[in-house]
């Protein structure tokens, strides 16, 4: 018999993508399913689509919970699981008809505890999509994923941290007892690190099986978040550790995690605290940015992986305050490029 696949599937607030991407998972050409759909607390009409897809599909199972984010969500997919091998949807994409049939076959071929594929991104607004293909390799060492990931995993295109790019095998994960962590964005990157330090044997597949939407607005990185300076620095930590834990010592790694940090940062001190549902007033926004920006930990990873200056003088002038803790001209400059945000809309 087939070995069963387990397809874990977080749900928040999904009703508008829930039934196409619920579609692309019931074609699957691999019929040796169980499909563990977790309503994350949703305030939407989720929760009842989702008990309608169970009544009509004796392989959907329904967990509702209280709303805790992404990577709690997950947990209760990794808890439940009865699969052999495990494989994270999100649901406001879609899947090729063959994603699971064809990594369960390389799985066993290639005695795998991890597949990592490529797939199709395009914009919410636009319509046509770009493939980002791997380069096929076939590794049985730690050190050899190590060169793996420094030299070609790192840098792909459009983040490589993702969990539905990648197909696990269940054993390997209860053996060391990976879990997702509690924050509420980017929580598939520290997952897998964890992951990377224990591994061996890693297939990754030059095919492609996933279509990416990147969504313009309404994603989970475009909503306001009290706390998402802490989580940026809390990631930053994580990869650093990852780092040092890993024996990394490449000054190309090193400064891609110190550029995702000042990045990072950079979002929540020019967008997170101007979003429409930050409650600060000026007084209190001036606070926070301050709090943010003149870090000593930020300070010393501006000085190898500062903002970039561009050619529209606004921006520079953005980006010279944020690399130099200016924080009033910082804020001037946000604020100017709000204003002509809006002109020109």
């Amino acid at each position: 018999m087939k070995p069963l696949v387990t397809i874990a599937i977080a749900a928040y607030n999904v009703e508008n993508f829930l039934e196409k991407g619920m579609e692309s998972v019931f074609n699957q050409t691999y019929e040796n399913i169980e499909i563990l759909l977790v309503d994350d607390g949703s305030t939407d009409n989720t929760p009842q689509m989702c008990d309608e897809f169970a009544k009509n599909d004796k392989r959907v199972k329904v967990f509702h919970k209280e709303n805790g984010g992404l990577g709690s969500a997950r947990n209760v997919g990794i808890e439940n699981a009865n699969g052999e091998f495990l494989y994270f949807f999100d649901v406001d994409d879609t899947i090729e008809p063959e994603l699971i049939s064809e990594n369960v076959r390389m799985a066993q071929e290639k005695k795998a505890d991890l597949i990592i594929f490529g797939y199709y991104a395009r914009f919410s607004n636009e319509t046509s999509e770009e493939l980002i293909a791997l380069k096929e390799q076939e590794i049985h060492s730690n050190n050899d994923l190590k060169k793996a990931y420094a030299e070609e995993l790192l840098r792909l295109k459009h983040g490589n941290g993702f969990a539905w790019n990648k197909f696990y095998r269940m054993s390997f994960i209860r053996k060391y007892g990976f879990r997702f962590g509690n924050q509420r964005i980017q929580q598939d990157e520290p997952f897998n690190m964890q992951l990377y330090l224990k591994l061996d044997n890693v297939y990754i597949c030059p095919k492609a099986y996933y279509h990416y939407v990147l969504y313009v607005n309404g994603n989970a990185g475009s909503r306001y978040l009290p706390d998402k300076a802490d989580i940026i620095t809390d990631v930053y930590h994580k990869f650093m550790d990852f780092y040092n834990k890993w024996n990394l010592n490449d000054e190309k790694v090193l400064l891609y995690i110190q550029h995702r940090y000042v990045s990072g940062i950079f979002g929540v001190a020019v967008s997170n605290f101007y979003h429409k549902d930050c409650p600060y007033t000026k007084k209190e926004r001036k606070k926070h940015i301050a709090e943010v920006i003149k870090s000593d930990e930020l300070k010393k990873c501006i000085l190898t992986a500062k903002i970039g200056y561009g050619k529209n003088p606004v921006n520079t002038l953005q980006a010279w305050a944020f690399n130099h803790q200016k924080v009033r001209l910082l804020m001037i400059a946000t604020q100017l490029k709000r204003i002509l945000k809006k002109i020109i809309k």
